[in-house]
Formats: C-alpha cells, structure tokens, sequence
C-alpha cells in the first residue's frame, strides 16, 4: 500500500513540477544559443531575457519543491482528501513515509535539473578548466580531494534543505493539533524547528570542539581551520544533518500518530 500511496503523491508533483523542468531545460537551451550567436543588441537583450528567465525557473524549481511539499502534506493529511487517505488500510507511519520520499525524489530530480540547466547554458571547455584550476587552488591548500571536496559540499547544501523541509513537516504536524489559526501555528512551530535543529548542530559541534581545540577555534578565533580541522567539520555536518533528518522523522511520526484533527 506504501507504493500506492506513494504513486499518488509523485503523480502530483509531476504535474505540478515537470512545467518548470521544461522551462528551465528550455530557457536553458535558448540562452546557450542567443549567447552563442554573433551579439548584435537584439541578440544581447533576448540573451539577457533568456538568461533571466533560466534563473528564474531554476529559483521556482527550489521554491516551489519546497512549498508543493508542504502544500501536499497538509492537503493529503488534513484538508478534504485526508478524508479518503485516512480511510486507507495503511499506517500513519506509511502516509508520512510517503510523503517523505515523495519530497526526497523530487528534490534530487530538481536538484539535478538545476545542474543540468546550468550546465547546458555556460558548459565551455574553457569555463571547465577554470572552474576544475578554481576548485583544485582551493583544495590543494586544504589537502582535500576535488571531487570529493565538491559531493561534501553538495551533500551538506542539499541536507540544510531538506532538514527545513522536514521542519516544515513537523510545523505542519503540531500547528494542526490547534483549534484556530493553525496556518499560523504551523509557520511558527516550523520557523522554532528549524532554529533549534540549527542550535543543535552548532551544540553537536562545540561538543566536539571541547575535545579538538582546532574546532574550538570556530567559537573562540577568527583565525582559519587547519587542514584536519577542516575536514572534521565537514564529516561532523554531513554526520549531523543526517542523524538531524532521522531523529525528526522519527519525531514527526510519534506526533502524526498521537491522532489527527481534519478540517
């Protein structure tokens, strides 16, 4: 049944999403065409159009797999189609695991889209090495890998996200245990979620710095990390965020299951 449900929740981001795939893809193509061709000033301002419109979409693709997730878990769960699903021979835990990899899919498909897009608009074997020399002048200093240097980084912007979605998931889950103004109340106790799972990733840290006076130098200097440090804080991130996503989606599923108040 988790399938099924599943299947309904990516039906509806597909519809809701792919227009801003396409158009990001397009103007994306556009833009490597117009700057390609010999620039008189209608081709330079359609270029600017064009390039304008790419990051827009790009902007749209984050903001709006942000908002539709959250729009399709208070819709499903607890405006008039939570009548059907609550109905279903399926757990509470099912539903919200549903919709948990229904946001998980469609933030690594428009994460990638996002690349692809920029990609296809500035790729030149030119920009290519410089970005490659870029990234090798700062990882040489650090004595860290490129590639991995690039994945952690990645990895560390792409689970500070979806750690405020999830927050928004249990703003969600606790504003709608109110009477009135539960909108509101699902803002606030999102916003509250957010800034204490931050809190909790700078207390992690500062632990750890009570043991590593390199990490330390982070709250007591403004002088840079050394090399081990370095890479210390960025294992300890990626570490946290992680445990962070599964101690709330555990959170979110003990108050899910302490019951529903539908609208």
């Amino acid at each position: 049944m988790l399938n099924k449900l599943l299947k309904y929740d990516l039906k509806y981001m597909i519809k809701n999403m792919s227009v801003f795939y396409i158009l990001a893809l397009f103007f994306g193509i556009t833009t490597r065409i117009l700057f390609s061709l010999e620039q008189t000033i209608i081709i330079n301002i359609l270029g600017q159009i064009s390039v304008g419109c790419m990051f827009a979409m790009v902007v749209n693709i984050l903001i709006n797999t942000i908002m539709r997730s959250w729009v399709r878990f208070r819709d499903s769960i607890y405006k008039d189609e939570a009548y059907l699903t609550h109905t279903l021979p399926v757990t509470k835990n099912d539903i919200y695991n549903s919709k948990f990899i229904q946001t998980l899919i469609f933030f690594v498909v428009g994460f990638l889209i996002i690349l692809l897009t920029i990609f296809i608009t500035y790729y030149t074997k030119d920009r290519w090495l410089q970005l490659k020399v870029l990234i090798s002048t700062i990882t040489t200093g650090l004595e860290l890998n490129s590639t991995l240097f690039v994945i952690s980084f990645i990895a560390i912007i792409f689970l500070e996200i979806f750690n405020a979605i999830q927050c928004g998931f249990l703003g969600i889950i606790l504003g709608h245990k109110k009477n009135n103004n539960k909108v509101a109340f699902s803002v606030l106790f999102g916003i509250v979620a957010y800034f204490l799972s931050q809190s909790i990733v700078l207390l992690l840290i500062f632990i750890v710095g009570l043991f590593n006076s390199s990490i330390m130098d982070l709250f007591t200097s403004n002088i840079l990390l050394d090399t081990s440090a370095f890479k210390l804080l960025i294992i300890l991130a990626i570490i946290i965020y992680f445990l962070i996503i599964i101690l709330m989606s555990i959170l979110c599923k003990k108050e899910f299951n302490k019951g529903v108040n539908l609208e």
